[in-house]
């Protein structure tokens, strides 16, 4: 009895050692916003799509399985890494704001994730080299990322260059998906991996300032909404919105008619948030209707492209 005591207790601190490392996980995965990691996951996976439907019809190009489980593995670490970094450096903004984030209130340490961010650069650097060509898509995410929010001028001080960083970030996300599986880009890709980036820059990067104007002023940031104020962010999202929407529309009709399966959603979505951005004081409601139409638009685009792949 006695050593079957001595081996319970000897467990327990490798069991609470355990369960130390599961909640810091959590915490980092927790300040890199699932909810953004799963639409990037959705990107490249719709990139990766693409390329699957057009090679389909060409057999003589073969598709690698290993590639197109590692791709995806690759680019969610370095997703996490672009966006733990940012949580590191916008510590004193988001606790302006009220975050509730594990870095902003004190949960998770700076340093200790600081070191994964660099660990996961690593990781994805190394899973992305397996895969022809993703490497240096890859390479150029953790670039952007820093670019975003690193010194010593990150691009999330104005719009403007948050805008063109995101949309690069986009970008690189459906071109990367499409390099897991090979081939060439199809005009498809073009047109909604076109799309959805743009939405990203015109519409993403406006909305999602209009509830950390407070935040954003104490960390010195010069957005559209701290310079000349909510209603004129407000404005701007809206008719980035439309603009967007109409683009998608029109050139899914000329160009790629599959891609209305994803481009009609982002229509709708757009609508909805110019009808959120009519009233003041809006907080983050049209940053949240900017999400749901992304994860609307991809999900109805990847189910478009399983049918395609599947039935023909």
């Amino acid at each position: 009895m006695s050593d079957i005591a001595g081996l319970v207790a000897g467990g327990r601190p490798r069991a609470r050692a355990a369960m130390q490392v599961v909640r810091f996980a959590r915490m980092c995965v927790a300040e890199a916003r699932p909810v953004v990691q799963i639409v990037f996951l959705m990107r490249f996976v719709t990139g990766l799509l693409f390329q699957v439907v057009a090679l389909q019809r060409r057999p003589g190009i073969p598709i690698d399985p290993v590639h197109l489980l590692l791709g995806p593995i690759a680019w969610t670490l370095a997703v996490l890494a672009v966006y733990l970094v940012n949580g590191v450096m916008d510590v004193a903004e988001d606790r302006a704001n009220g975050s509730s984030r594990p870095i902003a209130s004190g949960a998770l340490p700076l340093r200790a994730a600081a070191t994964v961010v660099v660990l996961l650069a690593v990781l994805a650097l190394a899973f992305g080299a397996a895969v022809p060509g993703l490497d240096w898509c890859v390479a150029g995410m953790l670039l952007l990322g820093h670019l975003y929010s690193g010194p010593p001028l990150p691009a999330k001080r104005t719009t403007l260059t948050a805008a063109a960083t995101v949309v690069g970030m986009g970008l690189l996300t459906y071109l990367g998906g499409a390099l897991s599986a090979g081939g060439s880009v199809t005009t498809g890709l073009l047109v909604f991996g076109g799309a959805m980036s743009a939405w990203m820059g015109c519409v993403g990067a406006v909305s999602k300032d209009l509830g950390d104007i407070p935040g954003d002023a104490v960390g010195g940031r010069r957005t559209l909404a701290v310079v000349h104020g909510e209603r004129a962010a407000r404005r701007t999202t809206a008719v980035g919105a439309l603009a967007v929407g109409a683009a998608a529309l029109g050139a899914s009709a000329l160009w790629a008619p599959l891609c209305l399966a994803g481009t009609v959603p982002l229509a709708a979505g757009a609508v909805w948030v110019a009808l959120r951005c009519r009233r003041p004081d809006v907080g983050r409601a049209p940053y949240r209707a900017f999400m749901i139409t992304q994860y609307a638009a991809h999900a109805s685009m990847i189910a478009a492209l399983l049918a395609r792949l599947l039935f023909g």
